[in-house]
């Protein structure tokens, strides 16, 4: 039988001619952990938030200035107090006020509560829960007439799992602080609009609603906002899969402000652009009659910010520059290590 000479593949090929630059796993990478730091057995922590409105994306919204003061209470900022050392169990059964005085965090069972609701003056109820339940889950009979008797707005929520939440957020958060401006519109400002935000227990669905609440409409960091609802109900339980959906959802809003934001700023940038090209047409006009004018200084310090303006891909671009790092080296081909020590090795 006749030997068919070896040809090497184009995979073993590859191997020989490159090496790695640095060490690397080859199984696929692990999703990233979203940690909530421990709370301290001795002493008290505290999370100060405060709203930002430039955050409040006007596209969602569609809310003036006047409306994000209504929804965030004036830019007034909000302290939680760590309750690890004096929780009681019993607390987990009625609800608490995450953000005074408009938004509360509890169980279902509250609703059903008529001194409750009618005490804390609450104005609307939503109710989220996830897979077992019907496509529009239910107050109960009892929550049902407790609402009805109060005149309590209803918002009924049935979610098939984590992605069927994450499609929810921008919808319950727009109706949360659109009612909390129609309360106020509707009592002209005697009346301040009140959330309840439940589930069956009010430490899973509700509560990752309250926390994409204050990162979106608040413009609070997610783990900001995980410790602030933790520390005003240390009950709730949020598992790896909820805080890694509310961080991809933290993710897709920061590209969404980088966009509008980015946008605004070039529209502030043509409208520089044009004011600066009519002052010019003046100057020249003025320049034609004979009128010299001297204040070149003045024009550049008024001018100066729009001129020295960069754009944010200008920007990415100069943070990537002097990053050469590759990830594959190319070796020299077989056998040309060894004719160069023949080389050097012959006598002239």
């Amino acid at each position: 039988m006749q030997n068919v000479p070896h040809t090497p593949s184009v995979g073993s090929l590859i191997r020989e001619s490159i090496t790695r630059a640095a060490p690397y796993d080859t199984r696929p990478p692990s999703p990233p952990t979203v940690d909530i730091p421990a709370t301290r057995a001795v002493g008290r922590n505290s999370v100060l938030i405060a709203p930002s409105p430039r955050n409040l994306d006007p596209a969602l919204f569609d809310l003036n200035s006047d409306y994000a003061s209504i929804i965030t209470h004036g830019l007034r900022p909000q302290e939680a107090l760590d309750q690890a050392s004096d929780w009681e169990y019993t607390a987990r059964r009625s609800a608490q006020k995450i953000i005074d005085p408009s938004l509360y965090l509890g169980p279902l069972s509250v609703v059903r509560d008529r001194e409750f609701m009618k005490g804390e003056g609450v104005t609307m109820v939503v109710r989220t829960d996830g897979q077992g339940v019907p496509p529009v889950p239910t107050l109960g009979p009892a929550a049902k007439k407790v609402t009805e008797e109060l005149g309590v707005q209803v918002e009924a929520v049935g979610v098939g799992g984590l992605q069927g939440l994450i499609r929810e957020f921008p919808k319950l958060n727009e109706k949360i602080a659109r009612h909390l401006v129609a309360v106020h519109k509707r009592s002209l400002g005697a009346q301040q609009g009140k959330v309840l935000v439940c589930c069956e227990t009010g430490n899973d669905r509700s509560a990752a609603v309250v926390v994409a609440y204050l990162v979106e409409v608040w413009g609070v960091g997610l783990i900001e906002a995980l410790r602030f609802v933790l520390y005003r109900r240390f009950c709730v339980a949020w598992d790896d899969d909820t805080r890694r959906y509310l961080k991809n959802y933290e993710d897709i809003l920061m590209a969404k402000r980088a966009r509008w934001q980015d946008q605004e700023a070039n529209d502030r940038d043509a409208a520089a652009a044009a004011d600066e090209s009519r002052m010019n047409k003046l100057k020249r006009q003025l320049a034609s009659v004979g009128f010299d004018d001297d204040s070149d200084d003045e024009d550049e310090e008024i001018w100066g910010n729009y001129k020295g303006a960069s754009s944010s891909s200008e920007e990415t671009i100069h943070q990537a520059r002097g990053r050469n790092f590759a990830p594959f080296l190319d070796l020299p081909p077989r056998g040309a290590e060894h004719r160069n020590n023949e080389g050097e090795n012959r006598p002239s």
